[in-house]
This record gives structure tokens, C-alpha cells and sequence, in this order.
């Protein structure tokens, strides 16, 4: 028996939704037309962010647990929703520059960069810091994370509802994103405070916007972009926006990731940056671990792509590992399941076709990171099933190269490594470590 969902699903289909942009600037104030249904769907949700209620709704990169970002109040019901800590901050969402305005300092102007990157990736999965006119006082950070998602229905809800909308991922905290308006019911139905999931289908990139802070700009050179979380919008396309500006105003800019000297087609076998867990984080992901299944999840880092490193384990042959880790998971039944997320046709896929001793659950993430990351999340959910017993005792995800969209699905892959729905703060022996990751000779 299919117990009906506490919280009002609303479907609205994207397709129902006409944009037509403003002139002389596209993206000033456009304007939004949708079907009866559609309409009737976003008034409701629109009129539950009115009176301070959040509301579930798609992005072009997961779906956003959505609140008016000027009512604090309704932001704390976010934070208490999710069981998110309450120093990890909110990315404000708008639908207009005009909007993007009403948050600014009264005398701010946007940088020729910044002007560039707008015009560029917005609508997008990009999202840039900005001073805080009324910052908290320090070392809260002093600046506030904004975008303009790239999803018809994002946008004509923020429209409609005529104000800004903090959303973070709409799932509990810690746990891997949703990027369908199921994973958002299984995880959130019933919430206090939850006015209604918007159901608008699958998100389209899978990864959470890249957040970028360009604050450190400067007109002739001497600057540097950092690039604070790799996401949806890969750090090369950020560097060739930057090059332009660059070459138009002169000097040169230095491209940084997560404060360190970014270079293109760095992978790499080392484990992930690990923020110092007191600091004040001026972005989501800089401190607290994401993304974690109930279930261990491992990451193979194939050696078709990854060099070997100066130290390995004796046991490199990945069935070998597998056998390995079976030994030491107590699974459901006799043969323990093990899911695997692998690209299509992989050298590694083939070789743990099958495993003696194990259940193998293969998904592919498709032929690519940017089908990976479209995948992921949904892979590592559908495979976890919630512990039951349709669900596996442990996931194996395949590695890739770290460049374009490689290097967020790297990172996502990396903090869910150990599962076992550990969160917390990635200095506290809770990160991504060396622990699950295994170079394999495939």
C-alpha cells in the first residue's frame, strides 16, 4: 500500500514556461508566461515563500530547499529542516539583475569581470560573492554567495514570488543531493515548515553550482579569481572568461581552487583540501562533509587514468580489492551487494563484471564527467535504497580525470568516501582521506 506523500506535490512541466528577455540587457528584468496549470502551481508555491514558508523546487542543478532570503526567520527554517549547521551558509537565488541589485551596496558596481562572467554564464550554475551590505559582524563572512539559476521554473518562481531565494540542497544535510522531486519526498515529506514540493523532473547538470569569488580582481593585474567550490561550470571555462578580461584590461590574473594555484589536467591521487573546520566558511562545501550514503562507499582510481602512486597496496587487481573489502562488510545475505557506479564500457566496468563472492550492482554513470555528475547522485540513492534490503551493503564508484566537470564529480565522490552517513566538519577525521580510495591495475 502507497502511503500519500504529508507534503503537496505540485508537478509543473519546464516546457510550460515562456521567457522572453528584457532589452536593452537580456537578463534586467525578463518576463515570464506559463500554462494555467503551471501558474497555478507557482502561485501556490510563491505565496507559501510570501509568508515565510520554504518550498522544494528544481534548479538546473539539483533541487533547492528554497526560502525568502531576507526574512530570517524563514531562513531558519531551512537551517532546521535540513539539520544544517547554522555557520554554513546560504546561496541566494534571483531571477533579474535588478533583483541581483537589491542586494547590493547602494555605491556598488559590478567589475568588468564579474559584468563578463554574467554575461557569460547566467542564467547558470554559477555563483559569485558579493559584499554584504549589512554584513554580521566578523569573522562571520562579509560577503553573500548569489546566481541566477538556469531552470524556467526556478526563475518564474523567484518572478512570482518577487524575491531573492536562499536554497540550499533540498535534502537532510550531509546526504547526496536530490535531482528528482522523489529523493525530495523520501527525504523531507512531512517537514515543519515545508509549504509544498515543486515537481518540475530531473535536473539536468547533477552537481551544485560552481561558486566562485572574484572580489580579488583587479583592473591591470596583480589579482586572482578563486574558485571556492568546483560545481556545474568546470574551472576551465572559468579561466577563459578571465583570460578575455584579462587580455582587454591587461595583466594577469592568477586562477585559483579552494585558494591553492590552479593547473589544468591536474590529476591526482592526493586526498581532497581539507578546510580548517573553525573557520568562518564564506560558501557551502568548504567545511562540513556532504554527500554521504547510509552504505560505505569506496572510490577506484583506475589506473588507465591516474598514475601509480609512489605507495600502493600490494593487492592492486580491483576484483582482488573487492574480495578484499567483501570480507569485511556484513551484508544482508550470504554474498554481500556491492553497487557500482562505472563509465560506460571502462576497462574497469569489464574487469569486475564479476566478482566470486559477490552480489555486483552495476550503474554507469554514462561516457563522461558530465554525465557522471548528472548521475551521480541519482546512482548513489538508487543504490543505496535506504538500507533495505532492495539496497547494497557498500558502493563502488569509478574515478576520472579532474578536468572540466571531472573535478566536481571528483570532489563529490571524494567526501562521500566511508558512507555510513558520517557529516560533519572535514578537519575532525570526517573528510576525504586516503582510508577509501584504492589505485587499481585495470
Amino acid at each position: 500500500m502507497t502511503v500519500p506523500p504529508r507534503t503537496p506535490v505540485l508537478s509543473a512541466s519546464p516546457s510550460d514556461v515562456g521567457i522572453t528577455p528584457s532589452a536593452p540587457n537580456r537578463l534586467e528584468n525578463p518576463t515570464f508566461v506559463t500554462s494555467p496549470a503551471v501558474g497555478a502551481a507557482l502561485a501556490t508555491a510563491a505565496g507559501h515563500l510570501r509568508a515565510g514558508r520554504t518550498v522544494a523546487f528544481p534548479t538546473e542543478t539539483v533541487y533547492g530547499l528554497g526560502a525568502h532570503s531576507l526574512n530570517p526567520d524563514a531562513v531558519a527554517k531551512v537551517y532546521d529542516i535540513k539539520g544544517r549547521p547554522r555557520d554554513n551558509p546560504l546561496i541566494i537565488h534571483v531571477s533579474s539583475l535588478a533583483m541581483l541589485r537589491r542586494l547590493l551596496p547602494t555605491n556598488y558596481a559590478l567589475s568588468p569581470l564579474y559584468l563578463a562572467l554574467v554575461d557569460a554564464y547566467w542564467p547558470g550554475p554559477l555563483t559569485l560573492l558579493f559584499p554584504n551590505p549589512s554584513p554580521p559582524p566578523a569573522p562571520a563572512p562579509q560577503t553573500n554567495g548569489i546566481r541566477m539559476p538556469d531552470h524556467p521554473l526556478a526563475l518564474a518562481l523567484i518572478a512570482a514570488a518577487d524575491l531573492p531565494v536562499s536554497a540550499p540542497s533540498a535534502n537532510s544535510s550531509g546526504r547526496p543531493s536530490p535531482t528528482r522531486a522523489a529523493h525530495v519526498a523520501h527525504d523531507l515529506d512531512g517537514a515543519e515548515g515545508l509549504g509544498c514540493i515543486l515537481d518540475g523532473g530531473a535536473c539536468g547538470v547533477g552537481v551544485e553550482s560552481t561558486v566562485v569569488d572574484g572580489l580579488g580582481w583587479k583592473q591591470g593585474g596583480g589579482g586572482s579569481v578563486n574558485v571556492l567550490r568546483p560545481g556545474g561550470l568546470g574551472v576551465e571555462d572559468i579561466a577563459k572568461v578571465v583570460a578575455a578580461v584579462d587580455a582587454k584590461y591587461g595583466g594577469y590574473t592568477d586562477i585559483l581552487v579552494h585558494g591553492k594555484p590552479w593547473r589544468r589536467g591536474s590529476t591526482s591521487t592526493a586526498p581532497l583540501p581539507k578546510p580548517n573546520p573553525d573557520a568562518a566558511p564564506s560558501t557551502p562545501g568548504m567545511k562540513y562533509r556532504h554527500y554521504s550514503p547510509r552504505v560505505p562507499v569506496y572510490l577506484f582510481l583506475p589506473s588507465t587514468v591516474f598514475p601509480r602512486p609512489a605507495i600502493s597496496s600490494s593487492v592492486t587487481a580491483p576484483n582482488e580489492v573487492v574480495r578484499a573489502l567483501a570480507a569485511k562488510t556484513q551484508g544482508r545475505a550470504a554474498e554481500p551487494k556491492f553497487g557500482l557506479l562505472h563509465y560506460a564500457n571502462s576497462p574497469l566496468s569489464k574487469a569486475l563484471a564479476s566478482v566470486s563472492g559477490v552480489q555486483m550492482t552495476p550503474r554507469s554513470l554514462g561516457p563522461d564527467a558530465t554525465s557522471a555528475a548528472a548521475a551521480l547522485f541519482d546512482g548513489l540513492l538508487e543504490l543505496e535504497a535506504d538500507g533495505t534490503d532492495a539496497g547494497v551493503d557498500a558502493i563502488i564508484v569509478e574515478g576520472c580525470a579532474d578536468d572540466g566537470l571531472g573535478l566536481a564529480v571528483m570532489e563529490r565522490v571524494g567526501k562521500a568516501v566511508g558512507g555510513g552517513g558520517v557529516t560533519g566538519a572535514l578537519g575532525n577525521g570526517q573528510g576525504a582521506s586516503d582510508a577509501g580510495r584504492f589505485w587499481v591495475q585495470v
